[in-house]
């Protein structure tokens, strides 16, 4: 009696710890969207990790294009202390006249006027096209800069009685086919505080 209850244990037990075919079904499906579901978080994360970097890496390049034209700006027009005379900026003679009227006229005589669009990565023997990101290096970003003048009270006076002494440079970002902008700012030449007020 003993012997045939044991008997009966043990098949119970075999049976009862075997999977069948539902059940291996349903784990190897249930795997299957686990695995799936993880290999969608991690690829969404390093999309966002790599947008997160190109943006970074675009700032970058923006704010670097800023301090090189407010460096520019400063030095225009500035002439050096010499024996005798202080250090000042040329704005009395009438050759300069024309960028006290209009700080665009400014910007053009910049060197870095000409470097108004460049795609960071493109030339390693440009300034404009160096790549000081390697993010820079699997996107093809293209940076453009406008550039326009107005004048400091924008609903005060007109342009015949206020001069244009305020640049807006405002930052067009281009990647995969798509302009975005970016950012937008405002200086203003150092020698316009210097200019004498206008006058028609």
């Amino acid at each position: 009696m003993i012997r045939l209850i044991h008997k009966i244990n043990k098949k119970f037990i075999l049976n009862e710890s075997g999977f069948g075919l539902s059940e291996t079904i349903l784990s190897f499906l249930l795997l299957s969207f686990i695995i799936t579901y993880a290999l969608y978080f991690v690829s969404l994360r390093q999309s966002t990790l790599y947008k997160a970097n190109l943006n970074n890496a675009v700032n970058d390049e923006i704010r670097r294009d800023i301090e090189k034209l407010k460096s520019e700006l400063w030095y225009q027009h500035f002439n050096s202390a010499t024996a005798g005379n202080s250090a000042s900026y040329s704005t009395q003679d009438i050759k300069y006249i024309r960028y006290c009227r209009d700080v665009i006229n400014t910007f053009s005589e910049l060197p870095s006027w000409r470097n108004r669009v460049w795609t960071p990565g493109s030339n390693k023997n440009s300034y404009s096209g160096q790549k000081r990101n390697k993010i820079f290096s699997g996107a093809n970003v293209k940076i453009e800069r406008k550039i326009s003048s107005q004048r400091p009270l924008k609903n005060i006076g007109s342009d015949s009685s206020f001069d244009k002494s305020i640049a807006e440079i405002t930052y067009n970002v281009t990647s995969n086919n798509k302009t975005t902008q970016w950012t937008s700012i405002k200086l203003s030449s150092e020698a316009h505080s210097w200019c004498p007020p206008y006058s028609q």
